[in-house]
């Protein structure tokens, strides 16, 4: 991302906030104004301090307490005054940049759900957390530090400036000493230290990603004995992450003591030429010890921008890791049309599909159900039984062909309205961390305790959760690892239940419960999906006998269609399978 675009970004992200950014900076140039002016009222005290105690020494005159108490009565003002505009600019900013990083998460969680299925298959969802979480947070983090960097900036340029006018020579003096060479110096360790930032936040990416890939497949880790390579997978990533990290932080900290040593150097020019120009008569004693104020002012800024360089470059890597994702295509859905009703048939017309170019999934399928038929779809793995489903439901458009419903091309249709005609219970099933009743309420947000209870008993679940001490306001950990595989997938056939589709999608549903689930399951779809049009995705052929039709699938193509019956007379690949599962009878 170039520097132009960067800051294009920024200024739209802030665009919202224009009011708590204009009170911040009207705040930071007060702070800097009362900054600025506090040293040179201080050496004013001094040189009345000094003049007093040289009147007595001379016995010209005593110390003016008056003016004396009424110039360090200016000058301790002045610092108040100086850090509570500070303070109310740094409020001001941290609120503004916490609510930037709000928005970004909100964006980046839209854009999220908006992006199509390729490019979300593309992106591993541990490194979409990260930006999500880390990569905003460190975007917040270098938010604030930068823009106070500005106000260090703006009060360096008044200090120098102010210094100028004192003394021209001394000040000229401790430019070169401290900024300049400062100057080369940070600019040596930013490049030297950029790069390894940039490994850094890619590397904490990809190991978010497998932290989260490790803990959700914990059970499958221990079952296949694969800690051993998880954990030298993990300290691989790790000793990259390390490695670059160290490399970073050990040229960033650099900065600080070469600067260090350079505002010391400063404070030793002004002790060698000061003392020179107070002996020519060219410069009092309180105006040394305000370039020696200014100096520190000089100092801070510069110790400012040398620490924030580490927040400023992992917030430059992460704006481009977030803006990355953000100005990803949106999933297209260029139709505002609704579907409705759906009243005679869907009809698959030379159906074509790959996800690469190169290789076709689905190849000139054509099929054609009629309302309230029901469906079995079966191959083997790779065939493109679950693709099908997907181009159903418009998670992928097709490359050539036509799936018509009721004689629409589904392309006319707004996909939002036409996923609103199908549920799916899948063989990976979603619950979250909720009651057993909000988990079926999901289907349909508007139902009624009485609803839920009545789709739990066609769904032939009702009476396991009655027997569970709290019922239906029993809690779900994460994943439902609280139930029994057979329970959560027959939560999952309650909540399409209670949603009233009317198309239903079982995508191996039956493939991971036992076979007194399964005859659950039957009985719960013969009672309920009557009317209905049921697409069944399934490996296990006892749980289809009674579809209207079968579709056997091979390498995208229809090599075999027809009823139970139909089939077993065929003596095909239908026969063949059942007869190796033993479901012939």
């Amino acid at each position: 991302m170039d520097i132009k675009k960067m800051f294009g970004n920024i200024v739209r992200l802030t665009g919202n906030h224009k009011g708590k950014f204009i009170f911040t900076m009207i705040c930071a140039f007060l702070s800097v104004f009362f900054t600025v002016i506090s040293p040179i009222l201080l050496g004013d005290s001094i040189n009345i301090l000094t003049q007093g105690i040289n009147n007595i020494m001379h016995h010209t005159g005593n110390i003016d307490y008056d003016k004396l108490f009424n110039s360090l009565i200016l000058t301790t003002g002045s610092y108040i005054l100086a850090n509570i505009f500070l303070y109310l600019e740094t409020y001001y900013l941290t609120v503004a940049a916490t609510e930037i990083g709000y928005n970004l998460r909100e964006k980046l969680m839209h854009k999220t759900l908006s992006l199509p299925m390729n490019l979300t298959d593309d992106n591993k969802r541990g490194d979409v957390l990260s930006r999500i979480t880390n990569d905003i947070d460190t975007v917040e983090s270098a938010l604030s530090t930068s823009f106070l960097n500005i106000t260090s900036l703006i009060s360096l340029a008044g200090t120098v400036i102010v210094m100028l006018t004192i003394n021209l020579w001394l000040a000229l003096a401790v430019i070169a000493v401290v900024l300049i060479t400062s100057r080369d110096i940070m600019i040596v360790l930013i490049r030297l230290s950029k790069r390894f930032f940039v490994k850094q936040m890619d590397i904490r990416g990809k190991t978010t990603g497998q932290i989260e890939e490790i803990i959700t497949g914990h059970e499958v880790v221990r079952t296949i004995n694969y800690e051993n390579r998880a954990i030298e997978e993990f300290n691989k990533n790790v000793e990259e992450w390390y490695s670059n990290e160290w490399k970073s932080q050990f040229f960033s900290s650099l900065n600080t003591p070469l600067i260090d040593l350079n505002i010391n150097l400063g404070y030793v020019v002004i002790a060698a030429l000061g003392a020179y120009f107070v002996l020519q008569g060219t410069l009092t004693v309180g105006r040394i010890l305000t370039f020696f104020e200014y100096v520190k002012n000089i100092s801070n800024p510069i110790q400012s921008m040398a620490g924030i360089i580490p927040s400023i470059q992992s917030g430059l890597a992460s704006i481009e890791r977030i803006y990355e994702l953000l100005d990803m295509e949106d999933e297209e859905n260029p139709s505002s049309l609704k579907l409705k009703e759906f009243n005679d048939e869907i009809r698959f017309e030379n159906v074509s599909f790959g996800y690469t170019e190169n290789e076709k999934i689905i190849k000139d399928f054509s099929l054609t159900v009629k309302k309230g038929e029901r469906i079995a779809i079966i191959g083997e793995s790779g065939a493109g039984k679950t693709t099908l489903i997907k181009l159903l439901l418009r998670l992928y458009d097709i490359d050539s062909g036509e799936i018509k419903i009721d004689g629409v091309n589904i392309n006319e249709y707004d996909k939002q309205s036409l996923r609103s005609f199908i549920g799916m219970v899948l063989q990976e099933l979603w619950l979250f961390s909720d009651t057993i009743e909000e988990n079926i309420r999901f289907g349909n947000l508007d139902s009624t305790k009485e609803e839920i209870s009545e789709a739990s008993k066609q769904a032939n679940v009702d009476g396991f959760i009655r027997q569970l001490p709290e019922g239906f306001s029993t809690v779900l950990n994460e994943d439902g690892d609280n139930l029994s595989q057979g329970q959560k997938q027959l939560l999952t056939i309650a909540r399409a239940i209670i949603s009233k589709k009317e198309i239903l999608i079982l995508d191996e549903a039956t493939s991971n419960v036992d076979t007194r689930t399964e005859l659950l399951i039957q009985d719960s779809m013969d009672k309920l999906m009557k009317g209905k049009t049921i697409f069944i995705v399934a490996h296990r052929l006892s749980t289809i006998r009674e579809a209207d039709k079968i579709i056997v699938l091979g390498k995208g193509r229809v090599i075999e269609q027809g009823t139970h019956d139909e089939l077993l007379a065929k003596k095909g690949y239908y026969y063949d399978t059942l007869n190796a599962q033993g479901n012939i009878l």
